[in-house]
């Protein structure tokens, strides 16, 4: 994946990240189907798949 795409892809998960959060701010009573541990999961994997995405670019080869 090129340097630029890459950073795009992680720029816009960020920019729903953010949206993500206002919503949940906005809206408490929200919520998911299924259990914190899931839930967690997810917010770990998309945390981490988006700092990947921040600092695969910067990696040499």
């Amino acid at each position: 994946m090129k340097k630029r795409t890459s950073r795009v892809i992680a720029a816009l998960m960020l920019i729903a990240a953010v949206g993500f959060l206002l919503l949940a701010f906005l809206h408490p009573e929200l919520s998911f189907p299924w259990g914190n541990g899931v839930t967690y999961f997810l917010y770990g994997f998309y945390v981490l798949l988006t700092a990947v995405l921040f600092i695969a670019p910067f990696k040499k080869k």
